[in-house]
Protein backbone atom coordinates (compact mmCIF):
# COMPACT_ATOMS: atom_id res chain seq x y z
CA UNK A 1 0.00 0.00 0.00
CA UNK A 2 2.52 2.55 -1.14
CA UNK A 3 0.09 4.60 -3.18
CA UNK A 4 -1.66 7.19 -1.00
CA UNK A 5 -4.69 9.17 -2.10
CA UNK A 6 -5.51 12.09 0.17
CA UNK A 7 -9.09 13.26 0.73
CA UNK A 8 -9.15 16.64 2.45
CA UNK A 9 -12.59 17.56 3.77
CA UNK A 10 -12.75 21.33 3.29
CA UNK A 11 -16.37 21.69 4.39
CA UNK A 12 -19.48 19.53 4.44
CA UNK A 13 -19.84 19.75 0.65
CA UNK A 14 -16.29 20.10 -0.70
CA UNK A 15 -13.68 17.33 -0.82
CA UNK A 16 -10.21 17.76 -2.30
CA UNK A 17 -9.15 14.37 -3.59
CA UNK A 18 -5.42 14.68 -4.28
CA UNK A 19 -6.06 18.38 -4.90
CA UNK A 20 -9.02 17.85 -7.25
CA UNK A 21 -12.16 19.64 -6.02
CA UNK A 22 -15.16 17.31 -5.79
CA UNK A 23 -18.68 18.10 -4.67
CA UNK A 24 -20.93 15.44 -3.20
CA UNK A 25 -20.88 11.72 -2.71
CA UNK A 26 -21.36 10.78 -6.38
CA UNK A 27 -18.29 12.71 -7.56
CA UNK A 28 -16.20 11.30 -4.69
CA UNK A 29 -17.43 7.75 -5.38
CA UNK A 30 -16.69 8.02 -9.11
CA UNK A 31 -13.16 9.30 -8.45
CA UNK A 32 -12.49 6.57 -5.89
CA UNK A 33 -13.89 3.90 -8.20
CA UNK A 34 -11.49 5.02 -10.92
CA UNK A 35 -8.60 5.02 -8.45
CA UNK A 36 -9.56 1.54 -7.25
CA UNK A 37 -9.54 0.25 -10.83
CA UNK A 38 -6.04 1.67 -11.31
CA UNK A 39 -4.66 0.42 -7.98
CA UNK A 40 -6.86 -1.78 -5.75
CA UNK A 41 -4.31 -1.52 -2.93
CA UNK A 42 -4.11 2.25 -2.49
CA UNK A 43 -4.41 3.80 0.95
CA UNK A 44 -7.07 6.47 1.35
CA UNK A 45 -5.90 9.12 3.82
CA UNK A 46 -8.75 11.24 5.19
CA UNK A 47 -8.07 14.59 6.79
CA UNK A 48 -10.28 17.48 7.72
CA UNK A 49 -9.57 21.16 8.06
CA UNK A 50 -12.11 21.08 10.91
CA UNK A 51 -13.46 18.12 12.84
CA UNK A 52 -16.85 19.83 12.68
CA UNK A 53 -17.37 18.76 9.07
CA UNK A 54 -19.05 15.47 9.99
CA UNK A 55 -21.18 15.27 6.85
CA UNK A 56 -18.15 15.78 4.59
CA UNK A 57 -16.12 13.17 6.48
CA UNK A 58 -19.07 10.78 6.26
CA UNK A 59 -19.31 11.42 2.53
CA UNK A 60 -15.73 10.26 1.98
CA UNK A 61 -16.16 7.16 4.15
CA UNK A 62 -19.53 6.25 2.62
CA UNK A 63 -18.29 6.79 -0.95
CA UNK A 64 -15.20 4.68 -0.29
CA UNK A 65 -17.29 1.81 1.04
CA UNK A 66 -19.86 2.13 -1.74
CA UNK A 67 -17.21 1.48 -4.40
CA UNK A 68 -15.36 -1.22 -2.46
CA UNK A 69 -12.30 0.43 -0.96
CA UNK A 70 -11.27 -2.03 1.78
CA UNK A 71 -11.78 -0.53 5.24
CA UNK A 72 -8.26 -1.74 6.07
CA UNK A 73 -6.99 0.79 3.51
CA UNK A 74 -8.57 3.81 5.23
CA UNK A 75 -6.44 6.08 7.39
CA UNK A 76 -7.20 9.21 9.36
CA UNK A 77 -4.61 11.98 9.52
CA UNK A 78 -4.20 13.17 13.10
CA UNK A 79 -3.35 16.78 14.02
CA UNK A 80 0.27 15.76 14.62
CA UNK A 81 0.49 14.26 11.12
CA UNK A 82 0.33 10.62 12.22
CA UNK A 83 -1.80 8.27 10.14
CA UNK A 84 -4.03 5.87 12.05
CA UNK A 85 -6.41 3.16 10.93
CA UNK A 86 -10.08 3.48 11.81
CA UNK A 87 -9.64 0.67 14.38
CA UNK A 88 -6.80 2.61 16.03
CA UNK A 89 -8.89 5.78 15.99
CA UNK A 90 -11.83 3.94 17.55
CA UNK A 91 -9.55 2.48 20.27
CA UNK A 92 -8.17 5.95 21.09
CA UNK A 93 -11.64 7.38 21.59
CA UNK A 94 -13.19 4.43 23.41
CA UNK A 95 -14.10 4.88 27.08
CA UNK A 96 -11.61 3.25 29.48
CA UNK A 97 -12.26 -0.41 30.15
CA UNK A 98 -13.99 -1.17 26.85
Amino acid sequence: MNNHITAVVVDDDTILLDGRKLLGMLEVANALKSALESDPHFTLVIESESTGHYRGIGTVIYASQRVGVPVENLRWKMDDGALVSLDELRAQSAPPGT
